[in-house]
């Protein structure tokens, strides 16, 4: 085993275990609340609506990169939710080798579904962090995700 001297490196590593962490346990949360209320759908179908219910329409290219994955692997479940009729694509006018997605009826009514269990999660387990430290931390991550980013 590699033993780290810095501090610094050390707290660094420790804080990227910890997002690795975080993000696990919160997918495995949500995973859990789509299957109890038999909501149908994956975690990662839902990261795609999510996207969506924040704008009129957005095309797929956007879609991939807001949900970090690449088009070739959006692409079926894309398609899964298309069948589900949660959404709807056309062919962008300015690029054809692209699609615009919008949201159908349904698929916003699950998202309003989604919004109430993200509610309870906040409110159940969130309760006590305080918003200036979460805010803190947030810019934070921003900060350390755009000095990562320029190299």
């Amino acid at each position: 085993m590699i033993e780290i001297e810095n501090t610094n490196m050390v707290k660094l590593i420790e804080l990227i275990d910890s997002i690795k962490d975080m993000r696990f346990i919160i997918q495995t949360y949500f995973k859990k609340q789509l299957k109890n209320n038999d909501l149908g759908i994956t975690v990662e179908m839902l990261e795609v609506l999510m996207v969506l219910s924040r704008s009129n329409q957005v095309n797929q290219k956007e879609v991939a990169e807001r949900v970090r994955k690449n088009k070739a692997n959006l692409t079926p479940i894309i398609n899964k939710l298309s069948l589900k009729g949660l959404l709807l694509r056309k062919e962008d006018p300015i690029d054809r080798r692209n699609n615009i997605l919008y949201l159908t009826d349904k698929g916003k009514k699950l998202c309003r579904v989604y919004n109430k269990m993200f509610e309870e999660f906040y409110t159940s387990f969130l309760k006590d962090i305080d918003i200036k430290n979460l805010n803190k931390t947030i810019s934070m991550l921003k900060t350390i995700g755009q000095e990562v980013s320029k190299s």
